[in-house]
């Protein structure tokens, strides 16, 4: 008769992947067969929808806006637009948000949460999972502000005041007009050149 050693819940153990190991996978090959995109969220992989024309598209319009407006502002010494990089969040999450704004940092190969000043994804086809998988998960790393950018409904739903639940204290959805991030006042996202 065998039993549970103490400490230890009955049934089949829980793994997560660390980052380390996430990264290891990659230097290795082992995720090839999934494609060149995927993450890690809160231990687990998972495969990224194929980016549409529409999504390549809203994300290079917003790069080219978010960079355009750090330089008008005299703010691109400080902070760096990226696209399709990854975002290291703890030991277990490592998302790519389709775009972010971080402050400039150097000595380490990944901008970390702590970094981020804002996040941008571009929901398509992901709706669903990033208010139930993404936003969570950025709230409770603390990320000051994410904006989810629905091209198809044609609006910027734009999420503050994180929370270390995973909730957001400000949740916003803006239709028309101009979005400005909370970092810089100078930056401005009018809906009229994405939509």
């Amino acid at each position: 008769m065998t039993t549970t050693p103490t400490g230890m819940k009955e049934g089949p153990a829980d793994f997560r992947f660390d980052f380390d190991r996430f990264e290891r996978m990659f230097e290795l090959g082992i995720l090839n067969d999934l494609g060149p995109r995927v993450e890690l969220l809160e231990g687990r992989i998972f495969e990224m929808s194929p980016a549409s024309d529409q999504h390549g598209k809203t994300s290079a319009d917003l790069i080219y806006v978010l960079a355009a407006g750090l330089r008008a502002a005299g703010l691109n010494a400080e902070f760096g637009v990226r696209t399709d990089g990854t975002l290291r969040i703890g030991d277990y999450s490592a998302p790519e948000p389709d775009v972010f704004v971080v402050r400039i940092f150097s000595g380490r190969k990944y901008a970390e949460a702590s970094d981020a000043v804002l996040l941008v994804e571009v929901s398509i086809s992901t709706r669903a999972d990033d208010l139930k998988i993404k936003m969570p998960l950025y709230a409770r790393a603390g990320v000051p502000e994410v904006w989810m950018v629905e091209p198809e409904a044609r609006l910027i739903r734009v999420f503050r005041d994180p929370r270390p639940d995973g909730s957001w204290g400000d949740e916003t959805v803006t239709t028309e007009g101009v979005v400005t991030p909370l970092f810089s006042e100078q930056v401005r996202v009018e809906l009229a050149d994405l939509f």
